[in-house]
């Protein structure tokens, strides 16, 4: 939670810009402009319940990425977003002809890749926005689902090398993101925004869909 509170006092602060007006204005024509930056944000734990006793509990993690858009107008854009984060988790499974349940703990890899589209409310510097994603997660449990496999070769500068490789459970998901947040265009050069939403996973497995809590702070270079 310590986390999660970090982030919402980044977006209170730019929330309060809003009340400033147009005294901290600096460019609010977007129109025909590019947005590329970074993100830092802070991805909600999440409990889930199985049959039989079974289970999965992820932690809360911050994680990093990158991020797009193309201004068409002043209030809409339409772009991209790719980030990760390795969460620790614990899952918990029932044995078919084993009634003692068996636990795993270990650190997820995600992979995020959505594309966006964005509504800002208002047409100056400074105005909350809704903002809409469609894309894949990949989740990687890192555990290994074979005995691994060595190839060799030989490299140019460090001669004769042999390596293992191991094959991991994974799976890639269809996801949804819905977020709102405020923008403030700092100047003609950098902006920044923060967010509030959710990243939601397409289970497809007859079980309800896996919701994570976001907030995200993103810096952008405007050109």
């Amino acid at each position: 939670m310590n986390k999660h509170r970090c982030l919402t006092a980044v977006v209170s602060v730019l929330a309060s810009l809003l009340a400033a007006g147009p005294a901290a204005a600096q460019s609010g024509d977007r129109a025909g402009t590019w947005d590329l930056g970074v993100q830092l944000f802070s991805q909600g734990s999440l409990d889930v319940g199985g049959r039989e006793g079974s289970g999965l509990d992820i932690d809360s993690e911050i994680g990093y990425g990158f991020w797009g858009n193309y201004n068409f107008t002043n209030r809409f854009a339409l772009g991209f977003e790719f980030n990760w984060v390795r969460p620790d988790y614990s899952a918990t499974f029932i044995p078919e002809d084993d009634p003692d349940p068996v636990t795993i703990d270990h650190t997820l890899s995600v992979f995020n890749l959505q594309g966006k589209g964005t509504f800002n409310l208002l047409e100056g510097p400074i105005t909350p926005y809704v903002e809409l994603g469609f894309g894949w997660t990949d989740v990687d449990s890192n555990v290994a689902s074979g005995p691994p496999v060595t190839g060799c070769w030989w490299d140019p500068w460090w001669g004769y090398i042999c390596s293992s490789f191991f094959s991991t459970y994974s799976e890639t998901l269809t996801s949804y993101s819905y977020a709102g947040g405020i923008r403030w265009d700092i100047n003609q050069w950098f902006g920044l925004r923060g967010s509030y939403g959710i990243l939601e996973l397409d289970t497809a497995s007859g079980t309800e869909n896996a919701e994570f809590e976001m907030l995200k702070l993103e810096l952008s270079w405007r050109f």
